[in-house]
């Protein structure tokens, strides 16, 4: 391991640290900022390598924990950020060497070979051996599987119940609203909405989580990329994007996981949240490549985004988009890098 490569990590994760204690102080600019808590780390993964990753994910739980004094904020962020964001970069980082055919080799001549002369094997340079990548397909899969096992931690560290929850919520809804000693209709009213509040957080945390990783992943990656430092070539995201069809499965039980009762309905509302996320993404990614050749692409992007801004329906054909492209793209080979 080199010595820059363990200074970069310790560096990344003191980035990190700072970034995320942005929640404690729960200043509106430092929770904005806390929002890029994943981006030192990712840079280091994919700049100075997997180890470099790991290291920064390790630090910045040792640095929040000097910042705070307290272990929960360490561990808050090692769950939610920090180690998602090292495997991710070790995910990007991985390849292995293509296997070209004997018709795409490209052999040298009987004549070059004479024209050449006598030369040792040693003289004759050697090509970099062409790589194949770690597939997007299958890193947008582990962000929404590691997403999804983070969000079901905290939510076991924590102790969420919707049913201790929601009456807690509920007084501090009365509390802001001044409600305190109205009609029982409006008190009503205001249970009904902590209630549907409570419930909806298992779903739009992990898929805020979901999209924040890959946002973050994308802007490391471009930071690298500028910097010289990351070696994998540019992907065409929307082109490439997508996701493996045991995806649409996943999402198919979630949603019916969620009539169920009880933490079945929570555990089944982080799972669609996670992977419906990644299904708007593929979809979004879709809407791009599908108008690139268009004059008016910029209008169109310029429509949608300010429709998904304002509205919420874009984004739910964006996800049945999504769910389109993986159904009817061929399955992948179950090789591996």
């Amino acid at each position: 391991m080199k010595p820059q490569a363990i200074l970069i990590g310790l560096v990344a994760g003191a980035a990190a640290a700072l970034l995320f204690a942005g929640l404690i102080l729960q200043s509106p600019t430092a929770v904005v900022l806390s929002l890029a808590t994943p981006v030192p780390i990712f840079i280091a993964s994919l700049g100075w390598g997997s180890v470099a990753g790991f290291i920064a994910a390790a630090a910045s739980a040792l640095a929040i924990t000097g910042l705070t004094g307290t272990w929960s904020s360490a561990l808050m962020l090692l769950a939610t950020m920090a180690l998602p964001a090292a495997i991710i970069g070790h995910l990007a980082g991985l390849a292995r060497p293509s296997e070209p055919s004997a018709a795409t080799v490209p052999q040298p001549s009987h004549a070059a070979a004479s024209a050449a002369g006598p030369m040792s094997d040693a003289a004759v340079p050697a090509a970099a051996p062409a790589l194949d990548w770690y597939p997007l397909s299958r890193i947008l899969f582990a962000i929404a599987a590691i997403t999804t096992t983070a969000c079901l931690f905290v939510g076991w560290l924590v102790g969420y119940d919707v049913n201790e929850i929601g009456p807690a919520v509920g007084e501090a809804l009365k509390a802001q609203l001044g409600a305190t000693g109205t009609d029982p209709a409006s008190e009503a009213e205001i249970q009904t909405l902590a209630a549907f509040m409570v419930r909806i957080v298992p779903f739009v945390q992990p898929a805020l989580l979901t999209i924040i990783l890959v946002a973050c992943l994308h802007v490391s990656g471009l930071i690298a990329r500028a910097s010289g430092r990351l070696p994998r070539p540019r992907d065409d995201i929307p082109a490439s994007a997508g996701l493996p069809r045991i995806a649409v499965a996943v999402f198919g039980a979630a949603i019916l996981g969620t009539f169920f009762p009880g933490a079945t309905s929570t555990i089944a509302s982080v799972f669609a949240g996670t992977f419906g996320a990644a299904f708007t993404l593929v979809g979004l990614a879709s809407f791009h490549r599908r108008i690139r050749a268009r004059p008016g692409r910029g209008l169109l992007l310029f429509a949608a985004y300010t429709a998904i801004v304002f509205l919420s329906f874009p984004l739910i054909a964006a996800t049945i988009l999504g769910l389109s492209e993986t159904m009817r793209k061929p399955a992948e080979p179950a090789a591996s890098a």
